[in-house]
């Protein structure tokens, strides 16, 4: 008898230039005098030889899509190690769930991560952050103080809760939220039930979708101010004057829960600034500002807050969002924020929709 051989089946040809396009982007990526060789491919993958202009090489498994959405990472073939994806466009979300899986990646707008430990090459590049050719959808933009407001909500609040719980506590649209929440369900950020109430939510990976697409400075209207005693006089005084409603977010809050540094700005939420101006004696100032007075880009800034020393606190997610993208030693803050609340969630996140913050 004869073997029996088994042909390989045919590689389509969109498949093969897909493939060899995904080359080319890793060959562009590795230092000069380093060759990248094709060593074996397959219907769905392919293996490429990296070697080092010192001689040392080794492989590096290499999986070549047009797109790769948020929910397709997990219906990804198994990989050995070291791996990378190449696509033509990854969303930050995605990334994520490529780094959690130890895969790395490589797009067409330069955002791109490869390890291999032989030869020993790391490279990591940023490239963009939205899609620059979206495909037309009916789904929301993750953008503006609506859709922010529901996805602080997301982050503060423990589920489970339904879309018209949602939109009820935020005065919103009950299909505005369902299709937010689909959006979030294919990012794989929330699990949600068909039809029914959300039952978990990835509060930190939802929280950095939000700083995404917001600044304190930018989203909120500021202006710029001096206390001439400094803002601790000028934090402490406040809540014995007639000001109105306001509250304090920025490194005043962040240092009651992770102090790294004394805090020297002081930033505060106000519906009228002019009045907690003359409440405060502030100067006006254009340089040299230690207080910073923000109409807020949402009224949820007001929700869920705390009190210290008769003082009022944004809450921890707010804090956390607001200090992630302020500047100076802000973002830093946001981070040790965020490890911090890893470590308590009980201690900050609500248990219901119309709970406080620290609810017992």
């Amino acid at each position: 008898m004869y073997p029996v051989v088994v042909a390989r089946p045919a590689i389509p040809q969109v498949t093969r230039r897909r493939f060899d396009d995904a080359v080319d982007r890793i060959r562009a990526l590795v230092p000069p005098g380093w060759e990248v060789t094709v060593a074996d491919r397959t219907a769905d993958r392919g293996a490429v030889r990296v070697r080092s202009a010192s001689g040392a090489q080794g492989e590096l498994w290499v999986v070549a899509r047009e797109d790769l959405p948020p929910r397709d990472v997990a219906s990804l073939p198994p990989l050995a190690e070291p791996s990378v994806v190449v696509a033509r466009w990854l969303s930050p979300r995605t990334r994520e769930l490529l780094r959690a899986r130890g895969v790395g990646f490589v797009d067409r707008t330069g955002n791109a991560e490869i390890m291999l430990t032989q030869p020993g090459l790391y490279v990591r590049t940023d490239g963009a952050r939205r899609d620059p050719d979206p495909e037309p959808s009916a789904a929301p933009s993750l953008r503006g103080p609506k859709v922010w407001a529901l996805l602080r909500t997301l982050v503060e609040v423990a589920p489970p809760y339904g879309v018209t719980d949602l939109a009820e506590v935020l005065a919103l649209d009950t299909g505005y939220v369902s299709r937010v929440l689909r959006v979030l369900t294919d990012e794989l950020l929330i699990d949600r039930t068909p039809r029914g109430p959300v039952t978990n939510v990835n509060w930190e990976g939802v929280l950095r979708r939000l700083v995404s697409t917001y600044s304190v400075f930018d989203a909120n209207t500021t202006s710029t101010w001096v206390a001439a005693g400094g803002p601790e006089v000028f934090l402490r005084d406040l809540p014995g004057r007639r000001a109105g409603r306001w509250v304090i977010t920025g490194s005043f809050g962040a240092t009651q829960l992770v102090p790294i540094a004394a805090p020297e700005l002081a930033i505060v939420y106000t519906d009228d600034p002019e009045r907690v101006a003359e409440a405060g004696r502030l100067l006006p100032a254009k340089v040299g500002a230690n207080v910073i007075l923000a109409e807020p880009y949402y009224p949820i800034v007001y929700t869920r807050t705390s009190t210290e020393r008769a003082a009022p606190y944004v809450s921890v997610a707010q804090l956390a969002a607001d200090s992630l993208t302020g500047n100076a030693r802000m973002p830093a803050e946001g981070e040790a924020l965020i490890a911090w609340m890893r470590r308590g969630e009980r201690t900050w996140r609500a248990r219901s929709l119309t709970a406080t913050t620290l609810e017992p």
